[in-house]
């Protein structure tokens, strides 16, 4: 935009504002005053200009410059305060998620994890959350993240090793150093951006730097590179019009208000804070869906750099699954599956000690026994009921996947069963399920079974060795 140009367009705005309202401002009027600053052979046209949603503006074509004039005001149009205040509540669903509006991800998924954050506390939302994305952000996303997102941009590529890695060892089991090793990528990748003479701004500056600056081209964008009043390119009159925009603004909102946000004023629930990991306040942030986050945050930083120089390498559409990110998402599959089975070699361990495999910090077993309880129960106690005659119902496990109950019944009669995991069982659970069921069972071998069932006076033994006896209507048969 030449000198010159921007001056005339300046001055026939100033004009405009002078008027008693924008919408009075037409073709001829434009052409007019243009043609009165000695702008011969401009073209003006009347029409909606934005790249989502729109703006009718006066356009003033000088060949090789052009002018935008809105007809609505920069604030106030009821229009434009609906879309504004519409974006500012999905703005704050996304803050209490801890997180921002998604690249990559279809409308109808970014419209369940908003209607699902609507009308319930900071940490329901995030657990809906978690449930949602595990559908979205597979393994397979996170492959394309890594192997084709992230090795795009500039200011990620030292990383790209490191997060390779730590994909695989995630699913080795290793997920708490996984995390703790991209932690500090999101500050490295933001310097990396900055201008070296920048480097030793505090990060906040850094935020703020960075994400105007992408802003600003996503502004010029979205006015088709026309001059445009500058009340009009910012952030403020543009969030509800733009969704580059609003996804830019509100990934600044989750690097400040939550991954950046200082030591004593986080009071989020994902824990992920670059603070609280570094000065060691606590170790909540070693949470297993805190990779998947970490690796949508530093693919969508990689987008951001690229509107911020212009580049515009990493695509605002997800790309199609190359061979490398097939070789890699392979890998962490067979990673996981290799995983499965040492996990499985680690409870018989551990259950023939008469102990549970120790908890960490991202894994505390349960998930894996209950699968386990919930299988064995099935074969060597749902079954062998079910052979005997009786229509049984299943429980659940309980909260550690400690034990589970099943309840066995006929037209005359109801009992109740329960399996533990283990024999070595903490008395007091004993004593609880003693209340409500005929017999305690327990998977694998005993295990100093008096000293963990002392006291009980039902029966107590491995269920493998239990034979339930017939129903009513299964005895008579067989008297007959």
């Amino acid at each position: 935009m030449s000198l010159k140009a921007s001056d005339h367009f300046l001055a026939i705005w100033r004009r405009a504002l002078n008027q008693p309202s924008l919408d009075t401002l037409s073709p001829e009027l434009i052409s007019k005053w243009a043609a009165e600053r000695g702008l011969t052979g401009a073209v003006t046209e009347e029409r909606d200009v934005g790249r989502f949603r729109k703006t009718n503006s006066i356009v003033l074509n000088l060949g090789a410059d052009k002018g935008c004039f809105p007809k609505i005001p920069s604030h106030g149009d009821p229009n434009w305060e609906s879309r504004r205040k519409a974006a500012e509540h999905a703005a704050s669903l996304w803050h209490k998620m801890e997180w921002f509006s998604p690249f990559w991800v279809p409308r109808d998924q970014v419209n369940k994890l908003l209607a699902g954050a609507e009308y319930c506390s900071k940490e329901q939302a995030i657990t809906l959350f978690d449930y949602h994305t595990s559908t979205i952000y597979t393994l397979s996303y996170q492959a394309v993240c890594i192997d084709q997102i992230m090795t795009q941009a500039r200011c990620l590529r030292n990383f790209c090793p490191i997060a390779r890695e730590a994909d695989l060892a995630f699913y080795s089991g290793y997920r708490a150093s996984c995390i703790s090793a991209l932690i500090p990528a999101i500050e490295g990748g933001l310097t990396q951006i900055v201008s070296q003479a920048k480097s030793d701004e505090p990060i906040n500056q850094k935020v703020q730097r960075v994400v105007d600056r992408a802003i600003q081209t996503a502004a010029r964008q979205h006015f088709e590179q026309m001059w445009v009043p500058q009340e009009y390119m910012t952030k403020e009159y543009l969030l509800g019009q733009n969704d580059i925009i609003f996804a830019f603004e509100t990934y600044r909102r989750w690097l400040s208000d939550s991954f950046f946000r200082k030591t004593g004023e986080y009071d989020g629930a994902t824990w992920l804070n670059r603070h609280l990991f570094a000065h060691g306040q606590g170790s909540n942030w070693q949470q297993s869906a805190n990779f998947c986050r970490l690796i949508v945050a530093l693919a969508t930083l990689g987008m951001i750099e690229s509107w911020h120089d212009e580049t515009f390498d990493v695509d605002i559409f997800f790309p199609e699954m190359t061979d490398g990110s097939k070789l890699l998402w392979q890998q962490a599959l067979l990673r996981g599956e290799i995983q499965l089975h040492v996990g499985l070699t680690e409870q018989a361990t551990y259950q023939a000690h008469g102990r549970l495999v120790p908890e960490m910090p991202t894994d505390n077993g349960v998930l894996l026994r209950k699968a386990i309880l919930s299988e064995d129960c099935i074969n060597d106690l749902v079954r062998p009921l079910r052979e005997a005659g009786w229509r049984v119902d299943v429980g659940e496990p309980d909260e550690r996947a400690l034990f589970v109950t099943v309840e066995a019944s006929s037209d005359e009669e109801t009992f109740s069963v329960a399996l533990l995991y283990s024999c070595a069982t903490d008395n007091t659970i004993y004593r609880k399920l003693e209340e409500s069921c005929e017999a305690i069972l327990y998977r694998g071998a005993p295990y100093h079974q008096n000293q963990y069932a002392y006291g009980i006076k039902v029966h107590v033994g491995p269920v493998t060795g239990w034979q339930p006896r017939h129903s009513p209507a299964r005895a008579r048969r067989q008297t007959y």
